[in-house]
């Protein structure tokens, strides 16, 4: 499911006609992926949250324990229909856990915490990726998630993963719900902020500063270790731009039947110098490494 050995083998560079030779794009991209560990910040430590967390410790404990349940077995947490199993020892779970390995290396090292998923167009399984990821870090138990539907115009975590969303988040947003009401609990260490109808001029809402104000506080509420922002498309959706001042570093996730090389530099194109990027997933691929199937027969 999640595979980035065989990205670039994959998408080439693809060509427009079946007889056109595919050559790569003449235009360099300065975006220096995370993954390869070349992007600096004074920042780190992921449990290293700062006094605030210290001295609200017993506070915060109070707070997680009295937010609604909606699964209390982080294990019964699925996505429905066609979408693989995210359970752990599944083979997307297990992917799941590959990926949790590099993220929590690069949000220790660079001291990030804000993570947006991604991807060029619809259809990728960003998603599908997003709750993988938050549910991989969550079995940790020593690590607490809180996962956002960001996708404002189209949301669709909450149908994703069969649970009931407490409201539009448009309620939070405005300020007429308070983080507490609106946020809802899987396990011991995952929070999670759905919205249960699409908002109407997402980009005008979310470049007002009482809405900013009002994520943040959403986010300062609990302080989760981690926040996992599951964005819209980033191509020919300008949501996704307008929360990335939101986000400390992006995961882009790519459609292995669909996305282009070109659709990924794009994409890079578009990050660089707004903030940086981890990696990119290669979801939705065919290949298998016929090691894996010999030590699982």
């Amino acid at each position: 499911m999640v595979n980035t050995r065989i990205l670039e083998e994959r998408l080439g560079w693809r060509a427009g006609a079946e007889d056109e030779v595919p050559t790569p794009p003449n235009r360099p991209i300065n975006h220096r992926p995370v993954l390869q560990g070349r992007v600096e910040s004074g920042r780190s430590g992921l449990r290293r949250a700062g006094p605030s967390r210290l001295h609200r410790r017993a506070e915060l404990e109070d707070l997680w324990h009295d937010i609604p349940v909606a699964l209390e077995d982080l294990e019964r947490l699925a996505a429905r229909g066609r979408a693989p199993s995210i359970a752990r020892g599944s083979s997307a779970g297990t992917a799941m856990d590959q990926l949790r390995g590099q993220v929590l290396r690069l949000i220790d090292e660079k001291g990030l915490r804000r993570i947006g998923i991604t991807s060029p167009g619809r259809g990728a399984g960003r998603s599908f990726v997003a709750a993988g990821l938050a549910a991989s870090i969550a079995r940790l138990e020593t690590v607490r998630v809180m996962l956002i539907d960001a996708d404002l115009e189209d949301p669709g975590l909450a149908d994703l993963l069969d649970l009931d969303a407490p409201g539009p988040l448009d309620a939070l947003l405005s300020g007429h719900v308070a983080p507490e009401d609106h946020l809802r609990r899987v396990g011991s260490e995952l929070v999670l902020a759905l919205n249960s109808a699409p908002l109407g001029q997402a980009v005008e809402r979310m470049m007002a500063p009482e809405a900013i104000l009002a994520l943040r506080a959403m986010i300062d509420a609990v302080s989760p270790d981690v926040v996992i922002h599951d964005l819209p498309p980033l191509l020919n959706d300008s949501v996704a731009a307008a929360l990335l001042p939101q986000l400390d570093a992006v995961l882009l996730v790519s459609d292995g039947t669909r996305s282009t090389a070109q659709d990924v530099m794009e994409c890079e194109r578009l990050l660089e110098g707004q903030v940086p990027l981890l990696g990119v997933v290669l979801n939705k691929s065919e290949d298998r490494d016929p090691r894996v199937s010999r030590r699982r027969g």
